[in-house]
């Protein structure tokens, strides 16, 4: 028996055909239209799952399961797309499982996109074998989710393991929640490119303004990295400020869950083992309630395709 896991992203749709272990037969994939409606939504993630039975020559009788990995918050158990903030159509409580099985009717699991990335690295990537497990994202914003005892956490009204809107500055920088000192406001992608463009305006020799072509619109999360491989000053002091401000959190996440892992996903966590991973480690082992028992800080290993194994495999751990 195979499994179909959707991921569903802000640019593209792509669905996948998954085995037992986790592993993808094949994938097929389409753009998002910018005028789509949920209506519209719902028939596009049919056809995907559809596409990928026909690419591979699968009945669609031998798919268990079809999983679907939202942007946004979802109730699995009434089948609802319940907010979607970053997609074209506005609609809350879209009723995504019974558009879905009007047409094919085949078990449909919903899960929020970040919670699946967790699945998939339990499943078939950096933390499999281990247990508990948690899965970071750093992104636009900070995602995260955890596996503990093969079951997906997620709290009682399905929005547990929000950690990027975990507050770290009390009184802090405002986030987009509408909170302020969230960690994601410090330790996400986002931030540290705003935290690279402001050490860009107090320094203007620095090396960071050749690596974007002197355009601080062009700053990406890797610019910091990349003059701190220079040496440039103002990039090292950007790096040794957002890890201390990433470290605050995991060593938060570390003292109430005693993950066994934590694996580090997005573009962020492609960095340099010298400049992230290995100063990260030493700094959690230093900070953390039991120095004798850190868990292993890892680099997730699916990439992109992590949404989609975990999407798929929603069925086994919800």
């Amino acid at each position: 028996m195979y499994y179909i896991g959707i991921d569903v992203g802000g640019t593209n749709l792509v669905a996948g055909l998954v085995d037992a272990d986790g592993h993808i037969q094949d994938k097929a994939s389409r753009p998002v239209p910018r005028d789509m409606t949920a209506q519209q939504f719902g028939g596009y993630l049919v056809e995907l799952a559809e596409q990928v039975c026909e690419k591979t020559g699968t009945p669609k009788d031998q798919i268990e399961a079809v999983g679907i990995g939202l942007p946004g918050a979802v109730d699995n158990q009434a089948g609802l797309f319940v907010h979607n903030p970053n997609m074209p159509f506005s609609d809350r409580n879209v009723p995504l499982r019974e558009m879905f099985q009007a047409v094919w009717n085949v078990p449909v699991y919903l899960g929020n996109d970040a919670n699946c990335a967790a699945i998939g690295e339990y499943w078939a990537g950096a933390a499999k074998g281990c247990d508990p497990a948690v899965v970071i994202t750093l992104g636009t914003g900070i995602g995260g989710g955890m596996v503990s005892g093969g079951k997906l956490f997620t709290g009682f009204a399905n929005s547990g393991m929000e950690v990027g809107h975990m507050p770290i500055e009390p009184g802090g920088r405002p986030c987009g929640c509408g909170q302020k000192g969230c960690w994601e406001t410090y330790g996400s992608a986002s931030a540290l490119i705003r935290q690279t463009r402001e050490a860009m305006q107090a320094h203007p020799n620095s090396a960071l303004w050749r690596l974007c072509s002197q355009e601080i619109d062009q700053v990406t999360g890797r610019t910091p990295f990349q003059g701190a491989l220079e040496g440039d000053g103002p990039a090292l002091a950007v790096l040794e400020e957002y890890r201390d401000w990433l470290a605050q959190g995991l060593v938060c996440l570390i003292n109430v869950l005693q993950p066994e892992v934590i694996c580090l996903g997005g573009g962020v966590s492609n960095a340099e083992d010298e400049l992230l991973l290995l100063p990260l480690r030493e700094m959690i082992a230093d900070r953390c309630f039991d120095p004798e028992h850190p868990p292993k800080l890892v680099r997730a290993a699916l990439g992109n395709d992590a949404g989609v194994v975990g999407a798929a495999m929603l069925c086994k751990t919800l």
